[in-house]
C-alpha cells in the first residue's frame, strides 16, 4: 500500500544550550559547559568523555545523561544513547530537555514512532506547548502513526510558528493530514501550494502522486508524478525504497 510521507525538520542545539549553563573550577556545570562546547565543535567523543566525568562528580546528574545520550547518538551508539535517555526521563520526568531527547531519539526511528508520543507529549506540556521543536516532532510522529491528533498538533505549531505556514513542508503534512481525513478539496490545496513552492522537492512530488492515484481517482496525473518522483530521487540511496515501490504501482497503472 502506497504512503504519503513527510516531515518538518529540528535538531538537537537547544539542548546543547540548556546543558551548557553554568560554569565552575571542578565542578559538574564545567564539566557540562566544556562538554556542550566540545559537541558544538563536533568532537562528540571528547563530549563524551566530559558527560562520564560529570556523572562521577555528581551521581545520577539528569543534565550530564543529556549530554551523554546526545554524544552517545552522534557517535552512532543508538542502543547507549536511549539507556542514558531513558535514565534521564525517569529520574526527572519534569525535566524538559530529558523528556525532549528521549521522544526525539525515539522519533529518528520509524518502527519506534509510538513510544515517542509520552516523552515528547509531556514535553510540549512542560513547555506549556509553545516548543516550536517538540510540536514538529510531535506533528511528524502522529501523522506518520496516521493519530487524527496530528491535525490539533499542526494547530498548536502554527499558531506558536505563524511563518510555518507558508513552508512547503509545513503545506506538505497538512495535505497529508487532510487527505486521511477526507478533507480532499483542501488537501488537493495544501499539496498545490506546497508544488508551487518547492517543485524540486522528491517527497512533494511523491505525495501528490499518490494524491492522484489513490484518492482523485486521476490515474494520468498520478502517473506524471510518479515519474518526476523519480527523476527528482535520482541516485539518492534514502529514497532506494520508494522508488521501487513507485517504479513497481508504475508498472502496474499501465
Amino acid at each position: 500500500m502506497k504512503r504519503m510521507t513527510g516531515i518538518l525538520c529540528c535538531g538537537v542545539a537547544a539542548a546543547l544550550l540548556i546543558l551548557a549553563a553554568g560554569c565552575g573550577p571542578n565542578t559538574v556545570d564545567e564539566c557540562l559547559n566544556a562538554g556542550a562546547a566540545y559537541g558544538a565543535n563536533g568532537d562528540w567523543k571528547k563530549a563524551l568523555k566530559m558527560a562520564e566525568r560529570a556523572e562521577s562528580l555528581s551521581e545520577n546528574s539528569v543534565p550530564a545523561l543529556v549530554l551523554r545520550a546526545i554524544a552517545h547518538e552522534k557517535l552512532g551508539e543508538r542502543d547507549l544513547a536511549l539507556d542514558a535517555a531513558r535514565q534521564a526521563a525517569t529520574l526527572n520526568p519534569e525535566s524538559f530537555v530529558a523528556q525532549y531527547t528521549l521522544g526525539r531519539l525515539y522519533a529518528a526511528d520509524p518502527t519506534r514512532y509510538s513510544d515517542a508520543l509520552a516523552p515528547l507529549t509531556r514535553a510540549a506540556k512542560l513547555r506549556n506547548f509553545r516548543d516550536r521543536n517538540t510540536l514538529i516532532l510531535l506533528a511528524n510522529t502522529t501523522a506518520a502513526l496516521r493519530s487524527p491528533s496530528a491535525g490539533n498538533w499542526l494547530n498548536f505549531l502554527v499558531r506558536v510558528a505563524p511563518e510555518i505556514g507558508s513552508d512547503p513542508a509545513y503545506r506538505n503534512l497538512l495535505g497529508i493530514v487532510l487527505t486521511r481525513a477526507r478533507k480532499l478539496d483542501s488537501a488537493r490545496q495544501e499539496f498545490t501550494q506546497a508544488y508551487q513552492q518547492d517543485r524540486s522537492n522528491p517527497m512533494v512530488v511523491y505525495n501528490i502522486g499518490v494524491f492522484f492515484d489513490r484518492y482523485a481517482a486521476n490515474p494520468r496525473a498520478g502517473r506524471q508524478f510518479y515519474q518526476a518522483f523519480l527523476r527528482l530521487a535520482g541516485d539518492d540511496p534514502q529514497y532506494a525504497d520508494l522508488k521501487s515501490r513507485v517504479s513497481a504501482q508504475l508498472t502496474q497503472m499501465r
